[in-house]
């Protein structure tokens, strides 16, 4: 019997800051990823990575990762673009390779690219996201940094 909280066992190097991540390559034989945008059987939306000089990436489906030993779930499934180190069958935290799981190792500082998806009308996506309470706290003071004062744009 395996422990669900076991994660993959190191390599044959120790990485301080490894990242191990759980899921499921969404590449073809061709290495194009399909995502369904909800037009079935009319459109899709097609990933693949473009390089000239070799560089292969996954597109991942991810559910989880596992870092200085402990295991954890993403609280959503997550797509990134992992580019870099190639799949391995999947060993550790629930994730087995029996099941169709792969892991990518990854340090803390790799590159990998989130694609975010979401898929509604446009008074869900653009307008209902730009009410308040639901915009980047940054967005907030934008504005007021600049606001002009008597011919001054400073408040000293």
């Amino acid at each position: 019997m395996t422990d669900e909280s076991v994660p993959a066992p190191s390599g044959p190097r120790y990485i301080a800051d490894e990242i191990i991540l759980y899921g499921v390559e969404l590449n073809d034989a061709n290495g194009v990823a399909h995502l369904n945008v909800g037009m079935v059987g009319q459109a899709e939306l097609q990933i693949s990575l473009a390089s000239t000089v070799g560089i292969i990436g996954s597109t991942v489906l991810a559910y989880g990762y596992a870092f200085e030993g402990h295991c954890y779930r993403l609280d959503s499934n997550r797509i990134f673009v992992v580019t870099g180190p190639i799949a391995k069958p999947a060993v550790g935290c629930g994730f087995e390779a029996a099941m169709g799981y792969k892991m990518w190792r990854l340090t803390a500082g790799s590159q990998i690219l989130e694609i975010s998806t979401s898929f509604a009308d446009a008074r869900a996506l653009i307008l209902d996201a730009q009410l308040p309470g639901k915009r980047s706290p940054s967005s907030y003071a934008i504005t007021l940094r600049m606001a002009h004062r008597n011919g001054r744009l400073s408040n000293d």
